[in-house]
């Protein structure tokens, strides 16, 4: 019989990768109107959503201290169920009154990323035994709802009923949120007061999470930017790239989760980036449509399980400070991502620096985050390490 607690924690996790895509998969719609909203307006609301999201999972350990783990889900599950609220909201009024209504879902979907996936990562290494293999599963399901989001809301857009979608993602968030009054976790031991500076492990998985998230957010949000722009190839091959991409990431997360046993975890997380480089280097150097497909697909592979191992690694090496493992390196993960895309964004526009060169620069981050892999790994006790398979 499957427990409540992981039906709340595995349930969060997906409910949140659907959530966090929502408004990117619908910018096609507000683009036209009523909604009428420009290029520019469009990416200012991201803003909120990352900052939100950097600042909820860097509050995380001091609220976590008060309420515990699942009481910081909880929060990030009301703020989630709140932003959906304001998107199908916006749909009544028109004009600034529905932008401003899009600015506080953004806002509120990121603080609800913050808080619940920072939960979800460290609630999920409590399930069992085995928590490398669940927090990597947590992670699957993440990204499974983020890649799913595109093709639910291109069936209800097509049916003109699109409101529906985020109706129900509020109301599938009201039932985890019902499932998870009662549920209490045993309180990780105190930290010591003293301690006021982040342990050198802390630092260096948090490291790894921030190097991590430049490299995936490199490939995830240009890949079909490279296929259209740089390559001058079709549509399809851009999307085929970028489905490739997350297909690759999901199914070799899958495949890791189940295997946890018999491969080591800590030479994959070391060795996964030195892939990462790799593909970097191939893209620019493959030069078919099917090659860069192929170079994204491998980009996936390597990309799959530096993040999970990452978490699962460091929980297991300072089990006493839990939550300010998942609230760093949560936050770590959004820092990365924002700043790698908005980085390469200004090269782009700014410098009209080609996403190739880009890519073969980006190969020296993935080369640094094996080297902060590798110095993590040696700062984790292998007895603390052997626990999380």
């Amino acid at each position: 019989m499957i427990q409540r607690s992981a039906i709340v924690v595995y349930g969060a996790a997906m409910l949140q990768g659907f959530a966090f895509t929502l408004v990117p998969s619908l910018a096609t719609l507000f683009s036209a109107p009523p909604y009428s909203i420009g290029a520019s307006a469009f990416g200012a609301l991201f803003i909120p959503l990352t900052l939100g999201a950097i600042l909820a999972a860097f509050v995380t350990p001091a609220l976590a201290r008060r309420r515990g783990m699942v009481g910081v889900l909880g929060i990030g599950v009301a703020a989630n169920i709140f932003g959906l609220v304001a998107l199908v909201a916006s749909v009544a009024v028109r004009g600034n009154a529905a932008y401003l209504l899009l600015l506080v879902d953004t806002s509120a979907l990121g603080i609800g990323f913050g808080f619940n996936f920072s939960a979800v990562n460290e609630l999920a290494s409590q399930l069992s035994a085995r928590s490398t293999r669940d927090v990597t599963f947590a992670n699957v399901l993440t990204g499974l709802g983020t890649s799913l989001t595109p093709l639910f809301i291109g069936a209800f857009v097509a049916r003109g009923i699109w409101p529906l979608w985020p109706v129900v993602l509020a109301l599938a968030f009201v039932a985890v949120l019902v499932l998870s009054v009662g549920w209490r976790t045993a309180a990780p031991a105190l930290v010591a007061r003293t301690a006021a500076k982040a342990p050198r492990a802390l630092l260096l998985f948090g490291g790894a999470a921030l190097l991590y998230a430049f490299c995936e957010g490199a490939f995830s949000s240009w890949a079909t930017t490279f296929a259209q722009v740089d390559r001058s190839y079709s549509l399809a091959t851009g999307e085929a790239a970028l489905a490739g991409f997350w297909l690759a990431l999901t199914l070799t997360r899958v495949a890791l989760a189940l295997s946890s046993r018999f491969i080591p975890v800590r030479i994959a997380f070391a060795a996964f980036p030195f892939a990462i480089a790799a593909a970097f280097v191939a893209l620019p150097l493959w030069r078919t449509p099917m090659l860069l497909v192929c170079g994204f697909v491998l980009a996936g592979i390597a990309c799959s399980i530096v993040f999970p191992y990452a978490m699962s690694l460091a929980f297991t090496a300072m089990p006493a400070d839990e939550n300010r493992v998942a609230g760093i390196l949560v936050g770590a993960l959004m820092t990365g991502e924002g700043f790698g895309t908005f980085a390469i964004g200004l090269l782009r526009s700014d410098l009209g620096v080609t996403l190739a060169t880009v890519y073969r620069v980006a190969a020296l981050v993935a080369f640094a985050l094996a080297i902060v892999a590798i110095l993590a790994v040696r700062s984790s006790p292998p007895s603390a390490v052997k626990e999380s398979a």
